[in-house]
């Protein structure tokens, strides 16, 4: 696993409702988390963020603007600070896409953000990806963008695969 400083990812916000990709490493549990990644030397954040989103959700989306550059301390210590971009989706066919050797994305959920309590049990548990969801949502996504979103839901339109 390469250690990189920042992971620039992607909140792709949907009919009021954020993807998140479910993440297996090899041997260990699976958990939830935003599309994203290290940058390449060649490229701006804003494209970082857009192939990340293409290589591990097979979607195009249109980069918005930053939502927040927080510090990192994830258990695997790979990345140092995680900037998070406001994304929107513009194409393609929603489904996880294959790993980094270390893990694999098997699945993809878009979770609405209007009424944390309905957020999985398993999400309440992580602390990385909890905390930043609440900021998502308390940041990016005012009433008008999830006011018809009730629960966990798949987006026929955008092909979503459970778990």
């Amino acid at each position: 696993m390469t250690v990189r400083d920042i992971r620039y990812q992607a909140a792709v916000i949907e009919n009021g409702c954020v993807l998140l990709l479910y993440c297996v490493p090899h041997g260990a549990a699976g958990f939830w988390v935003l599309p994203g990644g290290g940058r390449e030397a060649h490229e701006s954040a804003e494209a970082c963020v857009m192939r990340e989103v293409r290589e591990e959700a097979g979607i195009d989306v249109q980069v918005d603007r930053l939502l927040y550059d927080i510090a990192a301390d994830p258990p695997d210590g790979t990345y140092q600070r995680w900037r998070t971009y406001l994304c929107r989706y513009t194409s393609g066919i929603a489904a996880p896409g294959g790993g980094e050797g270390w893990a694999e994305l098997t699945a993809i959920r878009w979770l609405p953000l209007h009424d944390s309590g309905q957020w999985a049990s398993a999400l309440d548990g992580d602390v990385f990806l909890y905390a930043q969801l609440l900021r998502i949502r308390d940041v990016a996504a005012p009433a008008e963008l999830y006011r018809n979103a009730t629960s966990w839901i798949e987006k026929p339109s955008l092909n979503t695969r459970d778990a």
